[in-house]
């Protein structure tokens, strides 16, 4: 594993998009990316081909400690792209390695908040399998997990300097605001 500080960055222009599983850094972003023309990236499937694995796969046999390092690592080397990225994050990643810094320093971190109630409603049994931290849960422990959990990493996730109730709307609906904030900072 790289060391984190041998990165090299510039400053390409970067949408970090961050929040909890099932609140739409996925769909959001392929969205946005598309109206902005940039590219969309997802930075579980950037794990995963650098790793040869699916992050299930990574987190039991390399651990979380090791899947956390392999997440900011990954996240260092989007800011390596040409042009224009949207990058949707795990709900993690904005709270280890100093990523929600990096993010905030490096491009623009745009928080999509979601309540737990529409997270649970949100999330399939495929989302649930593919989700190691949130694999094998009974529904009352997975809302229980979700609201400790929202608890949490709002402390970063409110470091975002565009926070976009993404609850009960539309994705395009979530894209024009996003635009809209990222119009304003820009």
């Amino acid at each position: 594993m790289a060391d984190l500080s041998s990165v090299s960055v510039s400053k390409a222009p970067v949408v970090f998009l961050v929040g909890m599983p099932g609140c739409g850094k996925s769909t959001v972003g392929r969205a946005l990316a598309h109206e902005l023309q940039y590219t969309f990236l997802d930075l579980d499937t950037l794990i995963e081909e650098q790793e040869g694995a699916t992050v299930p796969q990574v987190f039991e046999a390399k651990g979380q400690v090791y899947f956390r390092q392999a997440e900011a690592l990954a996240l260092r080397q989007v800011m390596q792209q040409e042009k224009g990225v949207v990058l949707a994050t795990g709900g993690g990643a904005p709270c280890f390695h100093g990523n929600m810094d990096f993010m905030v320093e490096h491009g623009t971190a745009v928080y999509l908040k979601v309540q737990p109630s529409e997270l649970m409603a949100r999330l399939t049994r495929q989302d649930l399998e593919a989700r190691p931290l949130l694999r094998e849960k009974s529904p009352e422990a997975l809302e229980e997990y979700l609201t400790e959990t929202l608890a949490q990493r709002e402390l970063f996730y409110g470091q975002a300097p565009i926070t976009v109730e993404a609850g009960n709307k539309a994705v395009m609906e979530v894209v024009g605001a996003v635009k809209r904030h990222l119009d304003t900072l820009h």
